[in-house]
């Protein structure tokens, strides 16, 4: 939002590289939440949002990828999406109703990531709910395929990349002024 306020003309960059929510053997590390709150805020903007995934985009993180501004949604070669059910937070010795309220909301939020899938990717709701019961590991190549990014930034696209302000571009537009030496 503050780069909206600097410049609502300028595109924002977003790099991702997260596993969203949960760690790579399954433990829940997040809420669904934190991925929507970023997603929410994304929504706001006036500015164009060029989305890249430089590692891996799993769960919430692959949504933020997929919410990009159509046409600048990009993935590195060799990068990683994945979707997948949201999973219930560890419920320990918690009581049975207790359980039942969390996987209740846990069906929620999979249903919201359904659905915003959908929007974004193109494609159907049936179509994501079905890839979504294991998860759906995709390379750039799969991602552009169904509808996650526009692009795959193999080398050559220098032209592409040439939209992308300097570091040096980066600090005058923030107002950060750099003393000589420094």
């Amino acid at each position: 939002m503050y780069l909206q306020w600097m410049d609502p003309k300028q595109p924002i960059y977003l790099y991702i590289n997260s596993t969203g929510t949960t760690r790579d053997d399954g433990e829940t590390v997040g809420m669904e939440t934190e991925g929507f709150a970023i997603y929410d805020a994304l929504m706001q903007l006036q500015n164009e949002i060029h989305t890249v995934a430089v590692g891996a985009a799993i769960g919430q993180a692959c949504l933020l990828l997929s919410a990009g501004t159509k046409g600048k949604r990009f993935m590195m070669p060799h990068a990683k999406a994945m979707i997948q059910q949201p999973r219930v937070p560890s419920s320990g010795l918690m009581p049975a109703s207790d359980v039942l309220i969390r996987a209740k909301e846990v069906v929620i939020n999979r249903d919201t990531l359904v659905e915003l899938l959908a929007k974004h990717t193109g494609n159907s709701i049936e179509a994501v709910a079905e890839v979504m019961r294991r998860p759906f590991y995709m390379d750039a190549n799969r991602a552009k395929e169904f509808g996650v990014i526009d692009k795959i930034l193999w080398r050559g696209q220098e032209k592409v990349m040439a939209e992308v302000a300097s570091p040096e571009e980066w600090d005058k537009n923030a107002g950060i002024k750099v003393m000589d030496g420094f």
